[in-house]
């Protein structure tokens, strides 16, 4: 009977793992993962590492540091080997893996578990449908950092392979500087909060006020703490520098701050207001407030408030930048808890059972919402085209490879990847890496950018050949070109529209 009551507590504590796995089944949809794929490509078959831009149009000589190398490769071989699926499992894992580490980062107990980890699916949901990539990994490796954090006292040599974390981090997505600050700022707060905890008891030993001299005292008394944190801190940012591309990585990730041509990108955007994740927020920032008034009432929040600083900075900064968010709720999980355990049952049977009810009633709901799993399993290249943002088609795209209509392309942004990975005849003119890319004052994406909104008349540019979507200006000034009979509309289907120009020649069918 002991070794089946074990069995059964060890697969109830598998239960809220195995429904985040479940729940985090999601179809491929990244409009990036094409030129992902073909980096990936390039390493296996070249044994390099692709360093020009040789996929589109814009910027042909333009050297770039990629921030996501590793995840390149990673990517492409769950591909190699499982096809869209392949990428569907991993996607999978890495959510579940970052579930594991945050929840022992925050010693979650199973009670905690089954009322949090629902609720974090569903917040993390806008980020995660997206399926693996880069910022993914990142966010699990933040979640690595936090629980070597949260073991520091008791194993304080443990946060040495913060070194070696740093070190693989910045070859896997440009937000390892993210991981670094909340990092750094984790050292500041702890440090602090040690040097405050023996000033005020040695205050209260001596019975004497506060004062300098004691906060001298108290830093001497941790300076072996200091010192030992400080070095880590050090060489886990030194660890960073060696990397393939040096201090470009660097460069080309602290090239997001600020930026305003993130502006036109909707992660860089705050909610909009009355939108469901600007509901979402204020629910969630009511349950932190009621978690930190608990944490008060219980007098935890000082020994908790070097792990949760970060979290809750990353909170009030996703007002204004959404993307911080996702990380934020997975740093806060300490806050949720308190919310958890305040409707916790009183007595141990009770919470075991009603644990044990509600992970069972969630499975079934999981399960029915990913069923069938064909649906991930036979997810395919045209079903990824119907998930995108902007739709495309095979058919469009093969179109203009019959046709010879490939040269001097006017292409969508969106499109970049797809038709990087999938039809190598054409080139894009833009793709998703190049967002950033500035040289000598000229910057791709504004100049493609001022097309498309129909800022810069497509009829006074160099392109003779236009692959647009009806979703967009540069569209509907192309119809008016049309109606002048300078332009003509040679293909369109609910998607797409290829348009060329009345001087240029067309290969009929």
């Amino acid at each position: 009977m002991k070794i089946v009551r074990r069995l059964l507590s060890n697969i109830l504590l598998l239960l809220p793992y195995l429904i985040v796995f479940i729940f985090s089944l999601y179809q491929p949809s990244d409009p990036d993962l094409g030129w992902h794929l073909k980096y990936g490509q390039y390493f296996w078959q070249h044994g390099t590492l692709l360093r020009d831009n040789t996929f589109s149009t814009m910027m042909p000589h333009f050297h770039w540091a990629n921030t996501s190398w590793l995840t390149d490769i990673i990517s492409y071989t769950a591909y190699h080997f499982g096809g869209l699926f392949g990428l569907t499992l991993l996607g999978a894992l890495v959510i579940t893996l970052t579930f594991y580490f945050f929840a022992q980062a925050a010693n979650l107990t199973l009670w905690e578990q089954t009322t949090i980890f629902p609720l974090i699916l569903y917040l993390e949901e806008q980020v995660n449908i997206i399926s693996f990539r880069g910022q993914m990994l990142s966010t699990l490796f933040v979640g690595i950092l936090f629980y070597f954090i949260s073991l520091y006292e008791k194993k304080p040599k443990l946060l040495w392979l913060a070194i070696p974390l740093f070190w693989v981090w910045v070859d896997v997505d440009g937000e390892f500087l993210l991981g670094y600050a909340l990092f750094a700022c984790w050292v500041f707060l702890y440090v602090i909060s040690r040097v405050l905890q023996y000033a005020l008891s040695q205050n209260e030993k001596q019975k004497k006020s506060l004062h300098l001299n004691l906060i001298r005292d108290a830093f001497s008394s941790e300076k072996n703490t200091v010192r030992n944190l400080c070095i880590i801190l050090l060489c886990s940012f030194v660890a960073t520098f060696i990397n393939p591309f040096g201090y470009g990585i660097h460069l080309d990730a602290l090239s997001h701050l600020g930026n305003p041509l993130l502006l036109d990108i909707g992660e860089y955007l705050p909610f909009d207001f009355f939108s469901l994740g600007w509901w979402n927020q204020l629910v969630v920032g009511i349950i932190l407030v009621f978690g930190l008034f608990i944490l008060f009432f219980r007098n935890k929040f000082w020994r908790l408030f070097p792990y949760l600083g970060g979290g809750l900075i990353l909170f009030i900064l996703s007002i204004h930048i959404k993307r911080y968010v996702w990380p934020a709720y997975y740093l806060l999980f300490p806050l949720f808890a308190m919310s958890a355990a305040f409707l916790k049952p009183d007595k141990k049977k009770i919470t075991t059972n009603s644990a044990t009810i509600i992970l069972l009633a969630t499975l079934l709901v999981v399960v029915w919402m990913r069923y069938p799993f064909s649906n991930y399993s036979k997810f395919d290249w045209d079903g990824y085209c119907r998930t995108q943002i902007l739709p495309c088609t095979s058919q469009s795209a093969e179109f203009l490879i019959t046709h010879h209509l490939t040269h001097n392309l006017y292409s969508m942004y969106n499109w970049g990847g797809w038709l990087i990975w999938n039809y190598p005849q054409i080139k894009p003119t833009i793709d998703g890496r190049m967002h950033l890319w500035e040289q000598n004052g000229y910057s791709a994406f504004t100049d493609y950018y001022t097309v498309e909104q129909n800022e810069k008349d497509i009829d006074k540019t160099t392109y003779s050949v236009v692959y647009a979507s009806p979703d967009k200006p540069v569209y509907d000034r192309l119809i008016q070109l049309v109606k002048q009979k300078r332009w003509k509309e040679v293909y369109k289907d609910k998607y797409t529209a290829i348009f060329v120009r009345l001087d240029r020649g067309m290969t009929q069918n």
